[in-house]
């Protein structure tokens, strides 16, 4: 696909970038555990409400420019079992409070799956505790010529010493994206996350608008047990 090549020389830019500058500034990788109750993306379930175990990993440098990695296992249904997605980013701090982010994703789906593989251009603007984004993908879900935009406001708080707040509401449109001739929904989560031994464990109220979508896209709780490394 000609957005997947795009993808290959975009990544292989950044990565001579970075290079660039690795031997004067310093940079650090991160990673991720999670094991979640459901796997929510956008309001709607991926696992068919079953357990999820998801990780990444990520390299990020003093000058912005970032990549990485992140897994976890779906059930479509259809024999698909996982998702595995690349990217590389830039984020600029504009001051003490504001930064902006651009980001590129190819989300692949291996084995039976491959058909749902597709790429999403994105871009967040961070300010103080407000989070606004927009996310665009020209074959969404694999789909030729089906094209996906998603805008989002997000909010993150901490309430107390060990309590973190977030809260994001996004509107997803596409042709048809709702079913019954609907070109728009729209999804929530509400959560908090706090210590435990080490881990952090999270409790989330996730869900979307969707009348017709069934269980998948019904508000429920997710429960999860992540940890840093």
């Amino acid at each position: 696909m000609r957005i997947k090549h795009v993808f290959v020389g975009f990544a292989a830019a950044a990565l001579m970038c970075t290079s660039a500058f690795a031997d004067e500034e310093e940079g650090g990788f991160s990673g991720n555990v999670t094991i979640a109750s459901d796997y929510s993306f956008r309001g709607i379930s991926q696992t068919n409400l079953l357990p999820a175990i998801q990780g990444g990993f990520d390299y990020e440098l003093e000058n912005g420019f970032s990549f990485g990695t992140w897994a976890s296992n779906v059930n479509y249904g259809d024999g698909t079992s996982q998702e595995l997605d690349l990217y590389v980013g830039f984020t600029q701090s504009l001051n003490d409070t504001t930064s902006l982010s651009f980001s590129l994703i190819q989300l692949e789906y291996p084995g039976e799956g491959e058909n749902y593989d597709y790429q999403e251009i994105a871009a967040s603007l961070d300010i103080s505790s407000i989070s606004l984004g927009f996310v665009y993908s020209p074959s969404y879900v694999g789909v030729n010529d089906w094209q996906f935009t998603y805008l989002s406001l997000g909010y993150g708080t901490t309430l107390g010493e060990n309590v973190d707040f977030s809260a994001s509401i996004g509107l997803n449109s596409a042709d048809d994206i709702a079913g019954d001739g609907e070109d728009t929904y729209m999804d929530y989560a509400v959560g908090v996350s706090v210590p435990l031994k080490g881990l952090d464990l999270g409790l989330q109220v996730v869900g979307t608008n969707i009348e017709d979508g069934g269980e998948a896209s019904e508000g429920r709780l997710v429960f999860s047990l992540s940890k840093s490394l």
